[in-house]
Order: structure tokens, then sequence, then C-alpha cells
């Protein structure tokens, strides 16, 4: 019974890993995809595989498997005017 905990987390983060591969794979193939209705399925694909992930990262952090620790304030600053900048890069190039 002992072996059971390390062995459910090692099973959890497995899948974890694969779920992470999978919206990889999916991300790429949405972006490759030139017909839009197959576009629109891989997204829909990708949506369900983030759902998933969300949810086992849910379960593995709640018993503990998995801890996060929040950003400093200053590099979520810092990553934030990032994404402005890029944001209104893209803008102008429009």
């Amino acid at each position: 019974m002992k072996n059971k905990v390390p062995q459910e987390k090692e099973h959890a983060g497995s899948l974890l890993y694969m779920e992470k591969l999978e919206a990889m794979s999916l991300v790429t193939a949405t972006l490759e995809s030139a017909s839009p209705k197959v576009r629109d399925h891989f997204r829909g694909l990708l949506m369900k595989s983030l759902d998933d992930q969300k949810g086992l990262f849910e379960i593995m952090n709640k018993k503990g498997w998995y801890n996060v620790q929040p950003a400093p304030r200053e590099q979520v600053q810092r990553v934030h005017q990032s994404f402005t900048m890029m944001e209104q890069h893209a803008q102008q190039m429009q």
C-alpha cells in the first residue's frame, strides 16, 4: 500500500507530460492547417487537450504533487511589458 501514492504520482506526472506534448503538437497542426475546417477541428482538439491538462494539473496540485510558486511581481511586470510591446508592434504592422 505504501508504493501506491508514489506510483499514482508517477502515472499522473506521465499523463501530464503527454498532455503537454499533445497540446504542442496540436498547436503546430492548427498553425499549419490550410483548410479552415481542418484548422477548426484541430483548434477544438487543442482546447480539449488544454482543458484535460488543466484538470490533471489541478488534481496533482491539490494532492501536493505539483506545487507552483508565485512569480515575483517584477517578473510579472516585465512579461506584461514585453507582451504589451509585441502587441503594439503588431498593430503598427497592420
